[in-house]
Parts: C-alpha cells; sequence; structure tokens
C-alpha cells in the first residue's frame, strides 16, 4: 500500500489559503449577525422611544386642554334664575336672577316660554327686563316681582307670569375662548314642595289702638327680616 504522494508548497498554501478564507467569511458571517442583532434592538429601543415620547406628548396636550378647561370652569361667570316665595307675602312670588360665578356676566338677556298673550303690568316690567342687555357682576343678583295672587279692585285674581314654564338665559364673559353662555331653568312653583313661611308672632287681639298698630309694625318687620334670609 502506497501513501498518498506529498502536497506541494503550492497544494499546500492553496489549502491554507481556502481554510483561511473559510474562517474569515464565517467570522464575517457572525458578525453581521451581531451586528444585526444590535441594530435590531437599537431599532426597536429607537421605536419604544417614540412611542413613548408620543404618549408623553399626548398626556401633556391632554392635561393642557383639562387644565384650559378647569380654568375656564373656575374663573367663568354663571348665571341663574329662579322663582321663590316673595318678599310681599304669602301670595307672592319673586324673580331671582343670581351672578354665583367668579367673573362678570355681560350682554345678559332673559326669555319666558310661557309669556301671557294679554300682558299685566307686572308682566310687562319683567318682559323690559328680560329684554334689556345688561351687566351682572359677579356675587350680586336681581330680584323682582314675579308673581301676585289675591282678589285685586279690577276684579282679577292674577298679576304677572305662570306658576310653571322654563326661562332662558343667555350671557358672555371676558373670556375670548369661552365667550358665550346659555341655560335654561324651571319655574316650579307648584312642584317645590312646601315654601317655609317666616314666623310672625301671635295675633294681638287684645291690644287697641296705637298699641295694636305697633305690635302690627313689629309683625310685618319680622315677617319681612324672615323674608330677607331665604
Amino acid at each position: 500500500m502506497t501513501s498518498p504522494p506529498a502536497l506541494t508548497i503550492a497544494e499546500q498554501l492553496t489549502a491554507w489559503g481556502t481554510v483561511a478564507t473559510a474562517a474569515f467569511t464565517l467570522a464575517l458571517v457572525v458578525m453581521a449577525f451581531f451586528a444585526w442583532r444590535t441594530a435590531h434592538s437599537t431599532l426597536n429601543a429607537a421605536r419604544d422611544a417614540s412611542r413613548a415620547s408620543a404618549m408623553a406628548a399626548d398626556a401633556a396636550r391632554v392635561a393642557n386642554e383639562q387644565a384650559a378647561r378647569d380654568s375656564i370652569a373656575s374663573t367663568r361667570p354663571y348665571v341663574f334664575a329662579e322663582v321663590i316665595p316673595g318678599l310681599a307675602g304669602i301670595t307672592a312670588w319673586d324673580l331671582r336672577v343670581t351672578n354665583a360665578g367668579q367673573s362678570v356676566a355681560r350682554r345678559l338677556t332673559l326669555d319666558y316660554s310661557d309669556w301671557p298673550l294679554e300682558i299685566d303690568d307686572v308682566g310687562e316690567s319683567i318682559k323690559r327686563l328680560f329684554e334689556t342687555p345688561r351687566t351682572l357682576p359677579p356675587s350680586s343678583s336681581i330680584r323682582v316681582i314675579w308673581r301676585i295672587e289675591g282678589n285685586f279692585d279690577d276684579g282679577t285674581s292674577v298679576a304677572g307670569l305662570g306658576r310653571s314654564g322654563t326661562i332662558n338665559v343667555t350671557y358672555s364673559s371676558d373670556d375670548p375662548t369661552q365667550p358665550n353662555y346659555q341655560d335654561t331653568f324651571d319655574v316650579m312653583v307648584d312642584n317645590s314642595g312646601l315654601w317655609p313661611v317666616p314666623e310672625q308672632g301671635a295675633n294681638a287681639d287684645g291690644l287697641q289702638g296705637d298699641a295694636k298698630r305697633f305690635y302690627r309694625l313689629g309683625q310685618v318687620l319680622v315677617r319681612r327680616v324672615g323674608e330677607l334670609s331665604r
């Protein structure tokens, strides 16, 4: 059995060159794989950072919008209208228009849903009040007679407006981002329970003359003071 012929120097160099090329190629492949993994991780991290940045920007925008709304809500005028027991007695009702907000209500006008076909003096005065634009500062109010019931000299039993319906309130503010407001409030004289009436004391049946008149004056004053707190 003969041994294989020895490789020549040229053949040995060629073989070693092939091995070196294969090893270098393998090293390049390994390096390329790790470079791809690094680039892929970097790309994912960049995407995650971009996504987190966009979410943070959206959250900041929402927070700024909410802060703006909260600022408007905390500084806006807020005008409401209510029909309440009147200062003129238990058969009278007043309209009170109040600005409970923190800023001035401007160009305030009102309207009523159930204007009668024939308006008496009380109703006419309210209509002029409603149609006249006015400025209402914060923590201030307007109070006028809304309705009076009784037996009057002209044969009527009611003066003023109705026991139900709605009052529409329109006004503006000094804030240019939210300049106009409109609200509607119900008139519910018959659906507000039993309204308390201030106590005026016992009747002065045993008094006569000036003493009785003075006692009745005191009764009126006590009742009026009680009405002011309602």
